[in-house]
């Protein structure tokens, strides 16, 4: 939006070009319709078109606006004065129609200029000032003003003051707009700069508890690094300790042929062949462990798991017998292949058989037994592993996946944390099934190697 002293500027500057025009016109009609083409009054329309353009050369300047309101008044007075000085040495002079001239001329001005009632006054009374010297200077009397001109010169030049009051009323509404503007410009900066603050408030305070929690996670790490290695270490002596025992076992068993009459060697050497084997798992079940803590890709090939739910159930038999237990497996037929680490699936059929063991060797009756059933359904490897203990509390059963959350009198409740994570490494799941009598059943489902037929 522009100020008053930018309009008062290109007002002036648009009178002027009109001037300019009016001059160059009226300068050619009197030329062509006389013969003294260097008249008084072609030199005064010449000096009007000079000035004139000397105005519109000079209101570009940037000083101008410092003294806009002083230099429109000056420029508008030079035009009347120079219009009645020309309108004075016309060969026939017309004061009716240089009086029509002033009034439209004064009408103009005030509805075109934005600077109010006294600079149209100060400007008008040239105006009439001029235009009587004019019409004294031709006639040496002021009857020439007598009549109907001077009417509507007096009324033209008081519509000009009602106009240019009205101009008034819009340029005080203009500046009271200038200053409800420049209020918001200046309520709007301290805002911004009240907001700036409060960014750079919550940016440092954003960042002293980014350090802070910095610290915070250092502190947690440390705590679980601390975890962690009490954890590993319990989880090792846990997942050894199975291939430990059937080590032990099978030594027992050979001391006690050893110490018999008859010695059988084949069972020496199966016995023997055993405890390598577990020799052997038991390494397999520290690098399982240390891959899992890696979190490193483990050697997966595909795999009969009626096979390994075989070499479980070899594993576990000589401590299901020294329990009284009998542990009995029933496979699927056709079971297709899964893509899995046979060391650690293993490790968690082992791990849900011994739980079941444990837990059937406790009851009073004669049938205790632990069954590994295998099948296949929608695509996934099923493995079911139920025994006839004395069942979960329903308290316990929500909480059997929690850390060090154990029924046993010795036991470190980490079996089934890292069954469940082996299984999940694998894209399968792990969960216990409630039953309505005293058996618990623990469910784990694997992928298939090759995906199911569509429909099947």
């Amino acid at each position: 939006m522009l100020s008053t002293s930018q309009l008062l500027v290109r007002r002036t500057r648009l009178i002027l070009a009109i001037c300019l025009v009016g001059a160059i016109i009226f300068t050619s009609f009197q030329a062509s319709s006389t013969q003294a083409l260097l008249g008084p009054s072609v030199v005064l329309h010449l000096l009007g078109i000079a000035l004139s353009a000397l105005g519109l050369i000079v209101l570009r300047q940037p000083w101008v606006l410092r003294h806009a309101l002083g230099m429109s008044m000056a420029s508008v007075s030079i035009a009347y004065a120079l219009t009645a000085l020309a309108r004075a040495n016309m060969d026939v002079p017309e004061h009716g129609t240089s009086a029509i001239l002033f009034v439209g001329a004064a009408l103009t001005t005030a509805a075109i200029m934005p600077w109010g009632l006294w600079p149209q006054l100060a400007t008008v009374s040239v105006a009439a000032t001029a235009l009587a010297a004019a019409a004294y200077h031709t006639d040496g009397t002021r009857a020439a003003l007598g009549g109907d001109p001077a009417i509507a010169v007096i009324i033209g030049f008081a519509l000009s003051f009602v106009a240019a009051r009205e101009v008034t009323r819009y340029r005080r509404a203009h500046r009271r707009e200038l200053l409800d503007r420049r209020r918001a410009e200046r309520a709007v900066r301290r805002l911004a700069a009240r907001l700036e603050q409060r960014v750079i408030e919550r940016t440092a305070a954003l960042e002293r508890a980014h350090e802070e929690l910095h610290r915070h996670q250092a502190h947690l790490a440390h705590a679980l690094r601390r975890h962690t290695i009490g954890e590993m270490a319990a989880a090792l002596a846990h997942e050894i300790n199975q291939p430990l025992c059937a080590i032990t076992n099978y030594a027992q068993g050979v001391v006690q042929r050893l110490r018999g009459d008859r010695i059988d060697l084949l069972a020496l050497r199966e016995a023997c062949e055993q405890i390598t084997h577990e020799g052997l798992r038991a390494g397999q079940i520290l690098r399982s462990i240390r891959d899992l803590i890696r979190e490193d890709t483990t050697i997966s090939r595909d795999l009969d798991v009626n096979a390994l739910a075989t070499d479980a159930v070899r594993v576990i038999a000589p401590q299901a017998r020294e329990h009284g237990v009998t542990v009995r497996l029933e496979g699927g037929a056709n079971l297709p292949a899964i893509h899995a680490d046979g060391a650690q699936i293993e490790q968690v059929m082992l791990n849900l058989m011994l739980n079941g063991v444990q837990a059937a060797a406790l009851t009073r009756g004669t049938r205790r037994e632990v069954v590994v059933a295998t099948t296949v359904d929608r695509g996934e490897i099923q493995v079911a592993v139920r025994d006839t203990g004395l069942g979960l509390a329903a308290d316990l059963r929500d909480r059997l996946f929690t850390p060090f959350v154990t029924t046993k009198a010795h036991g470190l409740g980490l079996g089934l944390v890292i069954s469940r994570s082996i299984v999940e490494s694998h894209g399968g799941r792990l969960w216990t099934t409630p039953l309505d009598d005293d058996c618990t059943t623990f469910r784990f489902s694997l992928p298939t190697a090759t995906p199911p037929a569509p429909g099947s």
